[in-house]
This record gives C-alpha cells, structure tokens and sequence, in this order.
C-alpha cells in the first residue's frame, strides 16, 4: 500500500501537475514580468547583442575555412532576434513607484554582485570558510531590507570588527606567543579580512553594475550607498594601520603567498594539457607547490608585537639622548594603552607628564588656540606631548584626545626637570622638541602640512632660538616669524605677550600662513608689530617665511628625506646679551656640551 500510494502521487505529479503547470500559470496571467522587469530585460538583451556582436566579431572570416554566413548565425540565435525596437534605458521612467522599484532592483544587483565577490575570494583562498559565513549572511540579511532601506550589510558585520578591550595584555612580555595570537591577533585578524574583503567586493560590485546600467540616476543612488556603508570600514582598516601596521602586511603577505602557490599548480596543471608536460612530470611539480600550499594554512606567518625596547628606542625623543640620562629616564616609563577616544589630558589641567607616542596618532583641540584653522588636527606616532607644559610649568594648552587606539609611554614631569638639570644641551634638545609641537598648535596651516620628522629638521636647522633679556628690544625683519616660548613681552597698543604666541612684523603677508586679518584678531596667540620689548627674560624661535618653505619641500623631495636619528643633526643657538651657544648633535648616542662663540641671528635686530 505505501508503494502504490508513494507512486501513484509521484505519477499524478508528472504526468497531470508537470504537464498543466505551465498552461495554468499562462492562463492566469501568473507568469507576467512587470514594466520594470520588461525593460530591464529588453535592455539586456540590446546589451547582450552588442557585446556578443563585438567579442565574436573575428569569427566572421577563418583563416581556413574561410567567412561565416552571420546572418543564418543571428537566425538560430532567436533570444536575440527582433531587437528592432528603441533600445531604452530601464531608468528613464521617472514615477515613482516606478522609481521605488528600480531602486530596490539596483540594490539586489549590486548585493548578488557582492555576494557573487565573496565567492570568488572563497574558492582563491582570500578568506576563510568562517570569514565567508558571516560575510555571506550579512548579504542575506540587507536583501530582506533593500525595499525599505538603503544599503545595510555592513550592520551585521559591525559586531565582528573592532578592537578587542584585552589590547592592553599584548603589553605583558611573560605572556606565551600563542596566548597572544589565539585571544587578540586572530580578533584583529578577523576584523581586517572582514574590512578588506568588504571594501574589495563592494568596489567589484560598484564597477560591475556602473558599467551594466551606465550613468544613470539609480546607479548613482546605490553607489553612493556602497561608499558610504563602507566608510567604517575604511576606518578601522586605517586605525589598524596606524596601531598595528605590520598586522597588515603579514595578512597581505598571506594572500599573496596563497595566490602566488594557486598559480603555480595551475601552471603546471596547463602545461600538462597542452602536452608540454607528461604526468609523471607534472605530478612531481605540483606535489611541490601543494606541499608548500599545506605548510602555510598549517602554519601560517604569524603577527609579532614589537617589544617595549624597540618601540622606545625607535622614538625621536629617546634615539637622540646621551646613554647617561636615557636609561635612568626610561626605568621610570610607565607604558599606557589607550582606546579611541581616551584623553591623553585636558586643556587647563595641570601637566603631570610627557606623553611619548609610539603607536596610533592623537587629535588635538582647543578653545584658546582655535583649533578651528587646523584642517588635519593629528599627531601621529613619533610625537612628544606634553613637554612644553612640563619646561615652562604652565597648564595645558589643549586637550590631546586619542584617534585610535594609542600604546604610549608616560614619564612624570619630576624626572624631565631633573633631565634637563643635567646638562645645558640636553635642556636645549628639550625646547626644540617641544618648539616642534607648539609650532603645529599655533600656526597649523603651515606646519601641518609637514610630518613630524620635517617638522623637527625645520626646527633643528632651519631656525635660530635666541635668548633675551629684559629690557632688549626684538624686531623682526620682513618674512620673518617668531614663537615666543617663555618669558613676557610687551608691544606698542598691546597688553602683556604671554606665551605661547606667534610674533609677527607689521608687514607680514597674513595669507602666507593661512590667516585672515580677522581671524587673528580673534586669536590671542598671534601678535603683529613693528617691535616688541622684553619684560622677562624670553625664549623665541625664529623662521624665516621663505626658508621655512623651501626647506619643508626640500626634505619631502629629498631621497633619504625621512627622519631617523641617525641622521638629525640638531642646531640650538642661545643668545644671552652679545654671547650664542651653539649646541651640534653628530650623534644619537651623545648630546655634546656647546661651545661659545660670537654672532648674532639672522633676521632679527636687537635693541640697546
């Protein structure tokens, strides 16, 4: 009895429900495509015609056998025939129901597109079978939406991409490489794939459909969701490469390794084809590339952490200071990991510390200095922050706010006054250090135009830093510019010039460094006159305009441009009435004594 019924259901199914089906759903009018669906697909089909006309051209006339009859070939081709009528865009029709539904068909063309990439990368071994799971589902996902909602598959993934709050035990030496790796680098690891494979897709997807449907309004629409869906992703990518750079380069170099072994096995697997290889032959080769091929999933290039030494002992600060005062220094470090968005310190608060910057980059703001004029407000790693609060005991000059995650080291200002005590050229490396720091807070559309490194060349030996007494008289010659460090100055019409302050001549041509004469009068940092008088004993840092150009391209276009230690030479002069000290650092391993000698600074006149 199961047997008749099982079969007797299975024969009713074919022969009555298989053969009326069809009629059925014709009569009904079931099987009707929609305005929008005709005209897509008539749009298609001219599409299609064009393309097939062009690759399949040569065909047309062999070499041997000589031309095709093409139009008997059109004739077979019957998909493609009676294409007579206008060849109209699908989007033309602009009501808006019309409209609606040409924008969730977009969609579901760029997400297959999408998805259809995420295969790809699947079977060439770019990602993971776990990677692509969730990469998959967050398609599937945004597909449910895509008539409601603009582009939302990068919902899903929010949730498998950041930075785990357990960074900070990467710090902790005594702990197993394998600890490290299996609890954060493969967290990490997972969010670049995510990202990358995110982005990569969806830029396939943006081509392929901007190159189907053409400049038209919807394509536009959906593209511009595409980017603005993947700009999260585009910050993390860039928050790992400022944190942890060489993660990277070791996911990228893991792809390429993969994609390169791919490409020798099929190579050998086409030269056996052709007959160039026997199998014997072949079999031997590829069993090579294969092995190679299994040693990397098993035992792929792992993401080391820089040591604590390393990182130190690479920032400018701490490469150029003598031995003798940089190990007592560093015994007295404590190494801090910030998240994103952790303040560093506050504008007012009273300066603690330095904060030295060995990984990720530092935003900074201020009501005083108005940050308002700062197109890119950031300190990247390498910077020094704090140092000028803790020379001058002045509170700080703005909040430092962290931009990604941050590992820093702070030293207490205790041990940098007790630093500077030691020797007068270790105190003068100090004041150019922070000169670097302050001149990007005070005139930012010029030196943020500059990294750091060119920034502390710029400042080494492209600037004179004099001394003053009271009572002398500073005056600034045409295209040149002063920092006023320390000390009090007073100006004609003027109060009392604090510092830290932009000196300016008269004359100057504000537009050079990106003021307007009303934005500085409404900055109390910049002050222009024809001469100022000193108060109490200052410390000014003097640019030539013109220099300060010149040299900041000169360096950038330079072959060994970039900053190390090695190759900084520091020049400090100090004024003190008719005597310079000029202080020359040949080496990173010594900060020598200065010795006297007679000058005077160039572009600036001193008084009686």
């Amino acid at each position: 009895m199961f047997v008749f019924f099982t079969g007797g259901i299975v024969f009713l199914t074919l022969i009555l429900n298989g053969s009326t089906t069809q009629f059925l759903l014709h009569a009904l009018g079931m099987d009707n495509l929609s305005v929008t669906k005709l005209r897509m697909l008539n749009y298609t089909r001219h599409e299609i015609l064009n393309n097939t006309l062009e690759a399949f051209g040569d065909l047309k006339d062999d070499e041997e056998l000589g031309p095709a009859d093409w139009v008997t070939v059109k004739k077979y081709i019957t998909g493609l025939s009676n294409l007579e009528d206008e060849h109209a865009h699908p989007h033309d029709d602009n009501h808006d129901h019309v409209h609606t539904m040409n924008l969730k068909d977009g969609r579901v063309r760029l997400l297959n597109g999408v998805q259809a990439s995420y295969w790809a990368m699947l079977d060439q071994g770019q990602i993971t079978q776990a990677t692509a799971n969730i990469l998959m589902r967050s398609v599937d996902e945004a597909m449910d939406l895509v008539s409601s909602r603009p582009l939302c598959d990068w919902n899903s993934l929010q949730s498998s991409v950041y930075f785990p709050s357990y960074y900070r035990f990467l710090s902790a030496s005594m702990l197993p490489q394998s600890f490290i790796t299996y609890f954060t680098v493969q967290r990490l690891e997972s969010g670049c794939y995510i990202c990358a494979t995110f982005l990569r897709a969806h830029r396939i997807a943006r081509r392929q459909l901007q190159n189907f449907l053409g400049d038209s309004e919807i394509a536009k629409i959906v593209i511009d969701e595409s980017n603005a869906g993947g700009e999260e992703a585009r910050k993390f990518l860039e928050e790992v490469r400022c944190t942890f750079p060489q993660l990277l380069c070791v996911l990228k170099t893991r792809q390429v390794t993969y994609a390169v072994l791919t490409h020798l096995s099929e190579n050998v697997q086409n030269l056996w084809k052709t007959g160039l290889l026997e199998e014997k032959e072949m079999a031997h080769l590829d069993d090579a590339w294969q092995t190679d091929l299994k040693k990397l999933k098993r035992n792929p290039q792992l993401v080391k952490m820089p040591r604590v030494g390393d990182l130190l002992g690479t920032h400018p600060l701490v490469g150029m200071l003598p031995a003798a005062v940089r190990a007592p220094l560093l015994s007295n470090k404590k190494e801090k990991v910030k998240g994103h968005g952790a303040a560093l310190y506050m504008e007012g608060s009273r300066a603690t510390g330095i904060w030295i910057v060995s990984i990720g980059a530092v935003k900074w703001r201020s009501q005083r200095l108005s940050s308002r004029h700062s197109l890119h407000p950031i300190f990247p790693h390498g910077s020094t922050l704090g140092l000028y609060e803790v020379l001058t005991g002045k509170s700080c000059l703005c909040d430092m706010i962290t931009d990604s995650l941050v590992r820093c080291f702070f030293i207490e200002a205790e041990k940098i006054d007790q630093l500077r005590r030691s020797d007068p050229s270790v105190e003068a490396f100090l004041w150019q250090e922070s000169a670097a720091v302050i001149a990007k807070l005070l005139i930012p559309r010029v030196f943020e135009k500059m990294t750091m490194q060119e920034t502390r060349l710029l400042v080494s030996t492209g600037s004179t830093m004099n001394l003053y007494t009271k009572g002398e008289d500073i005056m600034l010659e045409h295209n040149y510019i002063g920092i006023l460090l320390e000390g009090t100055l007073k100006a004609e019409n003027q109060n009392s010039i604090l510092p830290p302050g932009v000196l300016l001549p008269s004359n100057m041509d504000l537009e050079l460094l990106g003021l307007e004469s009303s934005a500085m009068n409404r900055m109390d940092s910049c002050y222009a006159a024809d001469s100022y008088q000193v108060e109490a004993q200052a410390r000014v840092l003097i640019f030539e305009v013109g220099r300060l150009f010149t040299e900041a391209n000169g360096q950038r276009n330079q072959p060994g441009g970039s900053f190390s230690a090695e190759a900084l030479q520091l020049s400090v002069e100090e004024s003190t009435g008719e005597e310079q000290v000029i202080i020359t650092v040949d080496s990173p391993n010594k900060l020598p004594l200065g010795d006297s000698s007679a000058g005077s600074s160039s572009g600036v006149t001193r008084g009686s």
